[in-house]
C-alpha cells in the first residue's frame, strides 16, 4: 500500500525551542569550553563573572589554562591541554550549570555597560542648585500631609499614597522629606523621568520617557517601637472603670496602647520592586548629600528593569508560540483521527453495500432459475438494492425513512 505523508507545516512565526540553553552542562562540557575560549568569554554565558566561574572550575577539579596561554595561542603556537583528572571523594559533586539564553546574555551585557558608564560619569549627574517653585506633586503632598485630621489614631506616621506621593514620615520629618522629594523629582525630570500616582494600587511610579519602564518610588521614615509602660493616670483610669463597671455596664473600658512609637528622623528611599535599590540615611551622610549617587543608581536600576522586562516579554512570546504550536498539533491530530474514522466507516459501508447487492443478485438468480419472479419479490429486490445504494458512500442518495427525523412521542395534552 502506498502512503502519502503530509509534511509538517510551520505556523507563521513558530519557534522551535533550542534545548541547548535548558540542558544542564556537565563537568566534561565545561572543561571543553574553558579550554576552547578564555574564562572571561565563557563566564557570561552562565551569568557569572570570570572569578566566579574559575572558583567553580577549581571546586570541580577542572584545570584552567595558565597565564599567557591565550596570548601564545593567538601568536600561533600549538598548546597542549591539561588532562581532566577524575573526581575524587574529596572533590565536590559536579555542579550542573545552565546556560543563559541569547536574550538574557544580551540584556546582562547591556546592563553591565550602562552601570559602568554611570559609575564613570557619576560627576556628570547634576542636581539643580536653584530649587525654584515646588514640584506639583510635592506641593499637593505638602497640603495633604500637613492637615491635622485624617490620620490613624495612635500613629505618628502621615501617609496618603493613593492621593499624593508615597511618603510616610512623622510630622517632624515632613519638611525635610518633602524637600528631598522635590529635589529628587526635579533632577530625575532632567534625565527623562516622569512621576505619576497609581491611586488604585496606592503607589508612586517613576516612568522613563525613553523606554516606558515604570518603577515604584517610596520615601519612608524609620519609627522605633517600644513596649508601652502604663502610667499612673492610666492606672487610675482602669481603677475607676473597675469601680464603676460593677453597677454600670455601659462605662467604656479605658484604652491603653500596647506600644509607644518614637520618630528617628532616619529616612529610607526605595525604588523598584524586583530588581530594587534602597538608600538609607547614615550617621555620617544624609540622603540629600548623596543625590548624585542616588540618581546614577536609579539610571542603572532603570536599565536593569527594562532588560528584565524585555527578557520576560521574550519568554512570554516563546511560551505563547509553544502553546500555539501545541494547540495546532493537537487540533491537527484530532482532525486526522476524525477523518480516518470517517474513512473506515465509509469503507465498511461500501463492503456492506456490496454484500447486500450480492445477496439480492443471488436471490434473483435463484428465483429466475426455479420458475420466475413474483411481483412481491420484485418489490423486495428494488427495496434491497435501494438500501445498498443508501449505504454506498460513492452514491449520493437519501432514504425517506431512515434519514427522516426521529418521531416524537406525543404528550398527554
Amino acid at each position: 500500500m502506498t502512503r502519502f505523508v503530509e509534511s509538517l507545516p510551520l505556523l507563521p512565526g513558530a519557534l522551535f525551542m533550542n534545548d541547548t540553553t535548558d540542558r544542564p552542562i556537565d563537568r566534561e562540557t565545561l572543561y571543553g569550553e574553558v579550554w576552547a575560549e578564555p574564562v572571561s568569554v565563557v563566564a557570561p554565558r552562565y551569568g557569572l563573572s570570570d572569578v566566579g566561574l574559575a572558583k567553580i572550575c577549581r571546586s570541580l577539579a577542572i584545570p584552567l589554562p595558565s597565564r599567557g596561554y591565550w596570548a601564545k595561542v593567538k601568536a600561533g603556537k600549538v598548546m597542549k591541554r591539561a588532562p581532566l583528572p577524575p573526581l575524587t571523594k574529596s572533590t565536590r559533586a559536579p555542579l550542573r550549570l545552565k546556560k543563559l539564553s541569547s536574550g538574557e546574555q544580551a540584556a546582562r551585557e547591556a546592563t553591565r555597560r550602562i552601570a559602568i558608564d554611570a559609575r564613570k560619569g557619576l560627576t556628570e549627574v547634576t542636581v539643580p542648585d536653584d530649587p525654584g517653585p515646588p514640584h506639583p506633586l510635592v506641593n499637593a503632598a505638602s497640603k495633604r500631609l500637613r492637615r491635622r485630621d485624617g490620620w490613624p489614631e495612635g500613629s505618628l506616621v502621615r501617609s496618603a499614597p493613593k492621593e499624593v506621593l508615597n511618603v510616610a514620615v512623622t510630622r517632624d520629618a515632613l519638611d525635610r522629606a518633602l524637600q528631598l522629594a522635590d529635589r529628587l523629582l526635579k533632577a530625575l525630570a532632567t534625565h527623562a523621568f516622569d512621576v505619576e500616582i497609581d491611586s488604585g494600587r496606592g503607589v508612586t511610579l517613576l516612568k522613563s520617557r525613553e523606554t516606558g519602564t515604570k518603577m515604584e518610588l517610596s520615601l519612608t521614615e524609620h519609627v522605633r517601637r517600644t513596649r508601652h509602660e502604663i502610667t499612673s493616670a492610666e492606672e487610675r483610669a482602669r481603677k475607676r472603670y473597675h469601680d464603676r463597671s460593677l453597677w454600670n455596664s455601659a462605662v467604656p473600658f479605658p484604652h491603653v496602647p500596647q506600644y509607644d512609637y518614637h520618630p528617628t528622623g532616619k529616612l529610607t528611599l526605595q525604588v523598584g520592586r524586583w530588581p530594587s535599590r534602597t538608600w538609607n540615611d547614615t550617621p555620617r551622610t544624609q540622603l540629600e548629600n548623596r543625590l548624585e549617587e542616588i540618581i546614577a543608581g536609579i539610571l542603572v536600576l532603570a536599565s536593569e528593569t527594562h532588560a528584565r522586562e524585555l527578557e520576560q516579554a521574550r519568554q512570554a512570546e516563546e511560551r505563547r508560540r509553544a502553546i500555539e504550536r501545541y494547540e495546532f498539533l493537537t487540533r491537527r491530530r484530532a482532525d486526522e483521527t476524525e477523518r480516518f474514522k470517517q474513512l473506515e466507516a465509509e469503507a465498511t459501508n461500501l463492503e456492506r453495500a456490496l454484500r447486500l447487492r450480492a445477496y439480492a443478485d443471488a436471490v434473483e438468480h435463484r428465483e429466475r432459475t426455479e420458475g420466475g419472479l413474483t411481483a412481491e419479490l420484485d418489490d423486495w429486490l428494488h427495496w434491497a438494492r435501494a438500501k445498498a445504494d443508501w449505504l454506498d458512500p460513492l452514491i449520493q442518495v437519501s432514504d425517506p425513512i431512515l434519514d427522516a427525523p426521529e418521531p416524537k412521542r406525543p404528550g398527554y395534552w
